[in-house]
C-alpha cells in the first residue's frame, strides 16, 4: 500500500537497484511499513526532457529535476521529517552527487482511499478502527 514514485535521470540499472533497497530499509526501519507491502516506481527522462528554473537540464550542467513522492497512511510528524531529510540524505548519497537534492512530497491517504492486495484496506480487521483524521503532536 504505500508507494515511493522517484522521478530522475536515465540512471543505471546498478543505481536503481542500490536505491530500491536501501530506501526500502530505510522506509521499513523509519515507518514501520511491511515490506511486503512496500512498493518503489522509477520514472526516468532523457536529458532535455526536464528543467528547472525556467531551463532544460542538458545532462551535464546545473541539478536535473529530482522528485520523490511517498503515499502512504498518516504519519506523525517526527517519522516525516525523518523520512524527507533521510530520502534527500541517501539520494544524494546513492546518485555520488551531493547537491543533487530531490524535492520530496509526502501525500497521505485515509484507509478508506486505498485498495492493496485485493481488497479495500478499510474494509480489513486488522485496519479497523485505526485513526486517520486526528490532531498530530508537534513532536
Amino acid at each position: 500500500m504505500p508507494c515511493l514514485e522517484i522521478s530522475l535521470p536515465k540512471t543505471s540499472l546498478q543505481m536503481r537497484a542500490e536505491m530500491c533497497a536501501r530506501l526500502t530499509d530505510f522506509v521499513i526501519e523509519t515507518a514501520g511499513f511491511e515490506r511486503t507491502i512496500f512498493r518503489i516506481r522509477f520514472m526516468e527522462y532523457e536529458a532535455g526532457e526536464a528543467g528547472a528554473a525556467g531551463t532544460l537540464w542538458d545532462g551535464e550542467n546545473g541539478v536535473p529535476y529530482l522528485h520523490m513522492v511517498l503515499y502512504c497512511p498518516r504519519l506523525k510528524r517526527k517519522v516525516k521529517r525523518i523520512l524527507i531529510e533521510g530520502f534527500m540524505r541517501l539520494f544524494a548519497e546513492i546518485s555520488g552527487k551531493p547537491d543533487w537534492i530531490p524535492v520530496v512530497h509526502i501525500c497521505e491517504h485515509p484507509y478508506d482511499n486505498i485498495g492493496g492486495s485485493g481488497t479495500w484496506l478499510a474494509a480489513r480487521p486488522e485496519l479497523q478502527g485505526r485513526q486517520y483524521y486526528f490532531e498530530l503532536p508537534d513532536d
